[in-house]
């Protein structure tokens, strides 16, 4: 029982608290462009959900390796790169061969596995050397933090697009970096951590 609660904890941490779209940027753009067409945000939302979930898992048997744990970080990001390239590839190929999928979700599907979210959570969990239960939960909490911040992306962008009191030179993306960058304040603010360190 402690190994879910310890998963569920780092989920809900991942997810809420320590946002990594919102408090450190981390595939905020594909957020954006995501959060532009929500017919597809199921399909997006599962799709991150499993390369977070998969690299996180892949990475943190990899970390167990000698050599791989004494890399400097810049080569362990190189790794996690080739690695998430691999998954992606192997993932395509399945995709096209096996499910016959079309070809906007195979568009989609590189831009949800190839983003900085899903490259820097190994990293984070390397840092944080997270146990077995905190990596699942953590690469299950990302994905659902992507969700999260698409759907307040969306929200926010029918929002804005409605209010009539905005002056016309805010309207449209710097009325919405405006608003992204209030909801990253606030989850700064639920994570207690500093943004200027």
């Amino acid at each position: 029982m402690t190994q879910f609660s310890s998963m569920l904890t780092a989920a809900l941490y991942a997810m809420l608290v320590q946002n990594i779209i919102f408090s450190t940027g981390y595939g905020m753009s594909e957020s954006i462009r995501m959060a532009k067409r929500p017919k597809h945000f199921f399909m997006y939302g599962g799709t991150v959900t499993f390369f977070s979930l998969a690299l996180s898992l892949i990475c943190f048997f990899l970390n167990r390796i000698p050599f791989v744990f004494a890399l400097e970080t810049k080569y362990r990001i190189a790794l996690y790169t080739l690695i998430l390239t691999v998954l992606y590839l192997m993932t395509a190929l399945f995709c096209l061969t096996v499910l016959k999928a079309d070809k906007k979700f195979m568009n989609s599907l590189g831009m949800c596995a190839l983003n900085t979210l899903i490259i820097a959570l190994p990293v984070v969990n390397f840092k944080a050397g997270y146990t077995l239960a905190e990596t699942v939960g953590t690469g299950i909490g990302a994905g659902l933090a992507f969700v999260l911040s698409v759907l307040l992306i969306n929200t926010g962008m029918k929002h804005i697009q409605a209010n009539r009191y905005i002056p016309e030179i805010f309207r449209g993306t710097p009325a919405l970096f405006i608003y992204i960058s209030l909801i990253a304040l606030a989850m700064s603010c639920i994570s207690g951590q500093s943004l200027f360190v």
